[in-house]
């Protein structure tokens, strides 16, 4: 028999000595520059319609280099212009959808009472267990690439566990950011040390970092101000285990130590260039977007009230609705003419950024963007589009459910209670066709004569959920099948639905019903 306590065992000094040194990870420094920059591709608030970002960042930096033939002022001006995309958040959106009803499956057999009372407040900060896992614990896995879930324990305010109305102990959760993550040891797949430092503020105000140190055998506590650290707390580690889950984005080949990497940083420079094209396109349009009048010098040191011997700098009006060409008066060019620039040229750009460019980066991110497809595209063509979205949400899904059973595992087992009553099971299966798809499906069947009625109950069905029409709607039109078959036409159906709600449906039923036993 091998034991297990001499291959995970951390010694308690080693760990003290990486808090008192604070001895980073080395991949420490990595992690957070991906998290910085993926945060900032996800952060910025953004309008579809317009593309513009309503956010502006002070320091864009080490995201956006500065060009050869740009000035230091030109760079600055521009970095301060510069709007994201914030293309991470409408991704991670979409990722999200695993959460939606009914797609999560949760039993808990034992002890329902207190279960019951965790999924509602999950972190005892007021997320349920949906919100934590669907908001934080996800967010910090797919875009941040790097975190944990880690499982505490109720205590009172003398440092002891707080138990419930059976005498357990009350765990709760919390995620951990890549910055958090001081360090950390894994062996043979085992997580045996974390080191973090968590900041926060005092009741005074005072800015202070908390040092927490895990091993499998002690879990130790310190409060550092400034730069003088205190243990405030050392205890025999009560779960046998350093009670964390790591959060790892994608494995990342190029690493000798996998640590994980956000899901979509490989395009970190497609949103750039993205980013940077809209730049020139918004900076374009103001330049050129407008007609632009042609002023005699005298008539704008008239409009300005400026006397003819005086001197003024022309160049003060540069760009945007109040720009002007000023011409001396001795030219033969018409006064108050206005110069139309071409616009082609923006155009193409325009196209280039909302066309190829943004199909190219939906397409890498596994994620259709339903704005960016043809409206005469079929609608079996649409669902085949849907593959490679259907592939991320399952990947994203088997993701979770490990980590949501390990945390669940934990706690279950914190408790003396057998996890193998407790079951959490995602779903890998996700129908992302729309409500008109799936109609366009129908109507294709129903045109082609190749649309069986059983296939029909289903996809009328399955139009009327995504339509969110009450169930007993659902079920009359079902009834409707059943008494009379096969609608003639997707028109029929249509109008069938469009009568909505069930005392119409019944009336226009009964009408049929009629009508058939005249003929």
């Amino acid at each position: 028999m091998i034991d297990l306590s001499k291959i995970y065992s951390v010694p308690k000094d080693v760990a003290e000595d990486i808090v008192m040194k604070e001895t980073r990870h080395p991949y420490y420094s990595v992690v957070l520059d991906r998290a910085k920059i993926m945060n900032s591709w996800f952060q910025s608030e953004y309008d579809e319609y317009t593309a513009i970002s309503s956010t502006v960042f002070s320091d864009k930096s080490y995201i956006i280099e500065q060009s050869t033939i740009e000035s230091d002022d030109e760079y600055k001006e521009r970095l301060g212009r510069m709007k994201l995309f914030p293309l991470e958040q409408k991704f991670f959106a979409a990722q999200q959808r695993i959460y939606d009803e009914n797609n999560v499956n949760r039993m808990f057999p034992e002890n329902k009472d207190f279960w019951k009372y965790k999924s509602a407040n999950f972190d005892d900060a007021g997320c349920s267990i949906t919100e934590f896992y669907r908001d934080k614990v996800m967010f910090v896995k797919e875009v941040l690439g790097f975190g944990a879930v880690v499982t505490d324990l109720m205590m009172d305010g003398q440092g002891n566990p707080v138990t419930d109305n059976n005498g357990n102990v009350v765990p709760y959760n919390f995620v951990l950011r890549p910055h958090e993550i001081f360090n950390f040891q894994v062996k043979q797949g085992v997580l045996t040390l974390l080191v973090t430092r968590q900041m926060y503020y005092d009741i005074q105000n005072i800015k202070k970092f908390r040092w927490t140190a895990y091993t499998p055998e002690y879990i130790c506590v310190y409060i550092q101000q400034n730069s003088v650290k205190k243990k405030i707390l050392e205890i025999e580690n009560p779960f046998g285990e350093v009670p964390a889950t790591l959060l790892k984005g994608q494995t990342d080949a190029n690493s000798s130590f996998v640590v994980g990497k956000p899901r979509r940083y490989s395009l970190k420079g497609m949103y750039l260039a993205a980013s940077e094209l809209f730049y020139d396109l918004k900076k374009g349009s103001e330049l050129f977007g407008h007609p632009i009048p042609v002023l005699f010098d005298s008539v704008v040191r008239s409009l300005a009230g400026v006397a003819d011997d005086d001197q003024y700098d022309s160049r003060t009006i540069k760009e945007g609705v109040g720009m002007a060409i000023i011409i001396p008066d001795e030219q033969t060019i018409p006064n108050n003419m206005l110069y139309q620039a071409d616009m082609q040229g923006l155009q193409h750009l325009r196209d280039v950024i909302f066309g190829d460019l943004m199909s190219l980066i939906f397409s890498m991110a596994m994620v259709r963007d339903k704005s960016l497809v043809k409206s005469n595209v079929s609608g079996a063509a649409k669902r085949f589009d849907n593959v490679d979205e259907q592939g991320l949400l399952a990947s994203t899904a088997m993701d979770m459910e490990m980590v949501e059973n390990q945390v669940l595992r934990r706690m279950a087992k914190v408790r003396d209670e057998d996890f193998e009553n407790y079951i959490v099971t995602y779903s890998k299966h996700y129908d992302l066709s729309s409500a008109d798809e799936i109609f366009s499906d129908i109507t294709e069947g129903m045109q082609y004569k190749a649309m069986p009625l059983p296939l029909l109950v289903k996809l009328t069905a399955e139009y009327m959920r995504k339509r969110s029409m009450p169930q007993e709607d659902i079920d009359d039109v079902m009834n409707y099948f059943e008494e009379f078959g096969m609608p003639k036409s997707s028109g029929d159906l249509r109008n069938l639905l469009d009568i909505l709600p069930t005392e119409e449906l019944a009336r226009q039923v009964q009408i049929g019903i009629e009508s058939n036993s005249e003929q």
